[in-house]
């Protein structure tokens, strides 16, 4: 199946998130998915919908920096190299966002996997 690899991933996290709501959303913001390096990483930001979010590690971007548009094209790439998924698996959940409220950020855009039930789970 095209999601195994994102599977195993995801139920390797979830088995380390602890079980207190609070202390779980924490841990989530901060833990990334199990991968190899590369210059994204994934983080759950909504274990309920099942949303995700790919963050660029590579720089930080000032507002309305240009350059940023060519970090989108990217991902693909990287989705498919670090978990099988092909660009059919997922989809943008919103528009690009350069959220994080600060003058420096991480470009990140937030995606789903519709084949992916239940969104999150702690089972393998």
């Amino acid at each position: 199946m095209a999601l195994d690899r994102f599977k195993q991933a995801l139920a390797a996290l979830m088995a380390q998130a602890p079980s207190d709501p609070l202390e779980r959303d924490e841990f989530f913001e901060v833990t990334p998915l199990p991968a190899a390096d590369g210059p994204f990483e994934l983080v759950v930001v909504d274990e309920e919908s099942g949303i995700f979010a790919a963050l660029y590690l590579d720089r930080l971007f000032q507002e309305n920096e240009e350059g940023q548009e060519a970090v989108e094209p990217l991902l693909p790439a990287y989705l498919l190299e670090a978990f099988g998924l092909e660009p059919a698996d997922w989809e943008p959940t919103a528009p690009f966002d350069l959220g994080w409220r600060s003058r420096e950020f991480l470009w990140f855009l937030e995606f789903s996997l519709p084949g992916l039930t239940p969104p999150c789970h702690s089972d393998p």
